[in-house]
């Protein structure tokens, strides 16, 4: 593949970088605007988008993308001028664009020579342009008041300026294509209609101008006490030009206040893409191997910090009145506060939004709807909700199964939604949130519910278990057979869900990120997938317990609660031991004789047993312990590299007075006393 001859590696990676930026961008927003197509800001923030990739593509020599792109941004050009209406086949024409923008992205990171053809997607767009009626065109200008959408800063200083007694005016300029000083010309433009009149905003803006970031139009807005002959002649005079228009602006704030009433999320998500426009000289990009390389350096600080606190206390302890020993008592909770400080500033630089995984799933939505023949109207909430990067990279495939099973096994058909008296579009809920120090993200929809009675006959045909065992389960206990691989309630697999797989996937992943998924479902109404997960991995909230010799961390994420009791609450069922706690019976662990520690787990005061009663998903088993030590956040240290995988054991951590204290894993754990039970 050709590029520009003078492009650096780090020129190309910058631009890769960008280029997925305005393609995540583009994928998000061209879902919604054909639901609110006539979002002024929403078409103005495609348009850009596209023109960056249009420009910046240019500058690197990608002449096909580049090529793409500006189809797409003649299409989107029309649409926010009013003369193109941005109907299913527009709709249909961009995101079949935006798929090959992304193969020919990908062409830059492969080793073969690309050669995709974009003849067909051109075509697309092009056609996609064809049968717009003018008169069509002429009344959605009219409806729209002007084609430019200012923003907050350019309606203050356009009001401010017709208030002097100044004309308001909109500027459109045509430049030769072929030329290679457009970027020049454009600077002309403003410079000269600035002596003329106050250029309030433009389109491509003078810091996209200064960065060649431009095209073959330029779109203004000015305010002026010159008529409209004095604009066109102060830009006519500039060479290369091919056509000026000038007519009147009129503003759209009215119109816009309207749009932003009606979508507070939308209104929000404008106001933090404005702010990090406004702060993007103020940040860095940092490799995120140097990141994790930053975070492990933190922990070692972390846990030799501790060392330093507890040898501080013991010396306290012992030479009182030692003025050396308070001082060092002194600078050693300074230090260890610092090192929190620090701590917690790069856990929060790891921190992304959950909205960069949420970002595809409306194109998925679409896309799945559209091939079952479905309406589905998607709602996304908490797109900004933090969590760690090590953590938001392995919840994308979880949550792709849970919709697209929500799609193809959840919702219904609009005739069978008509029938049952519900509205012929069906929805689907994805939310996530915060919940002390844990994300909280839910999936929803308002379909059939998951029938318990037909999950048992899938269970029992398929041979999960026998039809007396089957009998004996409750509703929940049957809805959760659904995650157990290779069950599956439909009759007819697709390409999309039905042959069971997907849901025990869930269970995996989230487990495997010391967390649990959860679902609670009626029938005729919905269903909902609810999963907890932890901020991040490399600390953890944990309870301390000891078993012997052994000092165990337990995920606090998995604690439901502690209890203590005596030998006589221990009964047996078969050659399982149980106890009861409030109505429930629970399978009784005992760690030490897990682990071949012995027996180990008797308290000392009146003979009492400390149980420890830990969840993943919707099991529950008591965990018989010697001692509680208490909460504390630990760094998590992995031993797969040296023993690894243990069952029960999902990794170590050194805690502040050196004892190493192993981390128990809790889905495993109860997935062996569960086996063990039914075997």
């Amino acid at each position: 593949m050709e590029l520009a001859p003078d492009i650096t590696a780090d020129d190309l990676k910058v631009f890769l970088e960008e280029v997925d930026e305005q393609l995540q961008l583009l994928d998000e927003d061209i879902i919604r605007l054909e639901k609110e197509d006539d979002n002024g800001a929403l078409l103005q923030e495609i348009f850009r988008a596209a023109h960056t990739l249009k420009g910046s593509s240019a500058m690197v020599g990608h002449s096909r993308m580049s090529e793409l792109a500006h189809a797409m941004e003649s299409v989107l050009d029309r649409v926010r001028k009013g003369a193109l209406s941005p109907d299913s086949g527009v709709i249909d024409a961009l995101l079949h664009s935006l798929d090959g923008l992304r193969v020919l992205k990908e062409e830059l990171t492969s080793s073969g020579e690309g050669e995709y053809d974009i003849s067909t997607m051109v075509a697309e767009l092009e056609a996609s342009m064809v049968g717009e009626s003018s008169s069509a065109g002429s009344q959605r200008l009219e409806e729209k008041g002007g084609s430019l959408v200012l923003d907050e800063d350019g309606k203050e200083r356009l009001n401010t300026a017709v208030s002097a007694g100044q004309h308001a005016f909109e500027v459109h300029v045509d430049l030769e294509k072929d030329s290679p000083w457009t970027a020049v010309r454009c600077f002309q433009i403003l410079t000269d209609l600035s002596q003329v009149g106050e250029v309030i905003q433009s389109t491509p803006t003078m810091e996209e101008i200064e960065e060649e970031k431009v095209g073959s139009t330029l779109e203004l807005v000015v305010s002026s006490l010159q008529s409209e002959e004095h604009l066109v002649d102060a830009v006519q005079s500039i060479p290369e030009i091919q056509g000026v228009t000038v007519g009147d602006y009129h503003a759209q704030e009215t119109r816009q206040m309207k749009v932003q009433a009606g979508s507070p999320a939308r209104r929000s998500s404008l106001g933090e893409g404005q702010t990090s426009q406004a702060r993007q000289y103020q940040t860095v990009r940092i490799d995120v191997d140097r990141l994790d390389g930053i975070m492990n350096m933190i922990g070692e600080l972390v846990i030799a910090t501790s060392r330093i606190v507890q040898i501080g206390k013991s010396l306290e302890l012992k030479y009182r009145e030692e003025d050396m020993v308070h001082e060092l008592s002194r600078s050693s909770s300074q230090t260890a506060k610092v090192v929190n400080e620090l701590q917690e500033d790069i856990m929060r630089v790891r921190m992304l939004p959950v909205g960069t995984v949420f970002s595809g799933f409306p194109r998925m939505i679409r896309d799945l709807a559209q091939k079952s023949k479905k309406k589905v109207d998607f709602i996304m909430e908490g797109q900004e909700t933090g969590i760690d990067r090590t953590v938001i990279e392995h919840i994308r495939d979880p949550l792709v199964h849970l919709l697209r099973n929500a799609v193809d096994h959840g919702i219904e058909t609009s005739k069978r939604r008509t029938r049952l008296g519900k509205p012929d579009t069906a929805t689907i809920w994805l939310s996530a949130c915060h919940e002390e120090s844990h994300v909280v993200i839910t999936v929803e929809d308002d379909g059939g519910g998951i029938d318990a009675n037909l999950v048992r006959e899938s269970a029992v045909r398929k041979g999960f278990i026998s039809a007396e065992e089957a009998s004996r389960l409750s509703d929940e206990e049957a809805v959760d057979l659904i995650f157990g691989s290779g069950l599956s309630t439909k009759e007819q697999a697709t390409d999309v869900s039905g042959r069971g797989v997907g849901l025990d996937i869930v269970r995996k992943n989230i487990g495997a990120l010391n967390g649990y998924v959860t679902v609670e479902t009626k029938v005729g109404a919905g269903t909902k997938f609810t999963l907890r997960l932890p901020l991040t991995l490399a600390t953890l909230d944990s309870l301390l317990i000891t078993c012997g010799n052994a000092l165990y961390a337990i995920p606090v994420v998995n604690v439901w609660e502690t209890v203590r009791i005596t030998p006589k609450d221990i009964h047996r069922v078969g050659d399982r031991e149980v106890i009861r706690l409030r109505g429930s019976v629970l399978l009784l662990l005992r760690l030490g004789e897990f682990f071949g520690l012995g027996m180990g787990e008797q308290g000392s005061e009146g003979g009492l047993m400390n149980i420890v009663v830990v969840r993943a998903g919707d099991k529950q088993v008591g965990i018989a312990v010697e001692t509680l030590v208490g909460k504390q956040e630990i760094v998590v240290k992995s031993l797969d590299d040296n023993l690894g995988k243990v069952v029960g054991i999902a990794g170590a951590s050194i805690l502040g007075d050196g004892q190493v204290a192993l981390i128990i894993d809790v889905p495993s754990l109860i997935k062996s006393v569960v086996q063990g039970a039914r075997s």
